[in-house]
């Protein structure tokens, strides 16, 4: 897994420079209603002529089907009403998590193993250069293309319809009502919402009541930097934050879960002020973090010394989509259940 990480990160470097951290926020605002979508048929081939020829392609069907116009971050943008070759750059998850198998999906999201299993026949994008990337979409010959990367929206939509989605931009949920819309999932995706609330809600009561007036905190080491998040940064915290409705250290609680701010980068000195009496502990691929865990700053912490650490794969928690917050889920219950009746 180090090996892959470590590709995976060569890989994205151009994505990690221009903001692969933020590419895991999420809105903190209240969510937003599903964008406007306006159906219309193609004119020239009635829903008739598609009944009457059960020898028409899957292509042939859609276009038969006709478009649709969706409202985008980049304004309204033609789509078919029923894409069957899709391309995403990011958004792998909210895809899979209805069922739908993008033929292309980026080495980022192809590296989260809590979409092990799920991924088989997807392509990993040649990210070599941009050359290679797009060369290998157009071969695809797709039908919708959903993007994260704003600055290669304009040569995507020359291949095909295209979707930008800014990130930070949606809660979660929107998000994932927003992705499933565009490939006519969007019931699929209330069920699957639904069911995760309610799996959520199941154990509050029972998380908060180990929990206690104890804090959560999460801590993430990057090669000579700590990084201190709280809701709006992937993570699961907003499943610890916002659902659950757990407490953070003051800083992280005033500037990380109540107001805005996705993360902030902190000094080993003054990681007591953002570290909480439980710890999530994550650490990027191929970093010596020797200099947070060998420091007896570090070990000091009551979290540390009394074992309330709850180590996470960074290349996993910095994930968002569906499927991953359901993983993050059963792996917080099955930590705080463990200190059920201590203190």
């Amino acid at each position: 897994m180090i090996k892959r990480n470590k590709k995976v990160l060569l890989a994205c470097a151009p994505l990690i420079l221009a903001g692969l951290l933020g590419a895991c926020s999420s809105s903190s605002g209240p969510a937003s209603e599903n964008p406007s979508v306006k159906e219309s048929r193609a004119d020239s081939i009635s829903e008739e002529t598609v009944q009457g020829n059960p020898e028409m392609t899957e292509t042939e069907t859609t276009a038969a089907e006709g478009m649709r116009t969706v409202e985008t971050d980049k304004g309204p943008v033609e789509i078919p009403v029923n894409p069957q070759v899709i391309v995403s750059d990011y958004y792998l998850g909210e895809f899979l998590a209805v069922d739908v198998k993008p033929v292309i999906a980026s080495p980022y999201s192809l590296s989260n193993p809590f979409l092990e299993g799920k991924t088989d026949g997807i392509e990993e994008l040649n990210t070599v250069s941009a050359e290679t990337s797009l060369e290998m979409i157009v071969a695809q010959e797709p039908d919708l293309i959903v993007t994260i990367t704003e600055a290669d929206y304009e040569k995507y939509a020359e291949i095909a319809p295209t979707v930008y989605i800014q990130d930070g931009k949606r809660s979660d949920e929107d998000l994932f009502r927003y992705i499933a819309d565009l490939v006519g999932k969007g019931d699929e995706a209330e069920v699957y919402i639904t069911d995760f609330n309610k799996r959520v809600m199941d154990v509050k009561e029972e998380i908060q009541g180990i929990v206690g007036e104890r804090t959560v905190s999460i801590v993430e080491v990057w090669p000579q930097q700590i990084y201190t998040m709280g809701s709006h940064f992937a993570r699961g915290g907003s499943i610890l934050y916002d659902m659950w409705e757990l407490k953070a250290p003051e800083k992280v609680q005033t500037e990380m879960v109540d107001a805005d701010t996705s993360y902030e980068v902190v000094s080993l000195e003054a990681l007591p002020e953002y570290t909480g009496d439980f710890i999530l502990y994550g650490i990027l691929a191929d970093t010596d973090s020797s200099f947070v865990e060998d420091s007896a700053l570090w070990n000091s912490l009551d979290a540390v010394k009394e074992g309330r650490l709850l180590p996470y794969e960074q290349v996993a928690f910095m994930h968002r989509d569906p499927i991953t917050l359901n993983a993050q889920l059963d792996i917080f219950v099955e930590f705080f259940r463990g200190f059920e009746g201590k203190e």
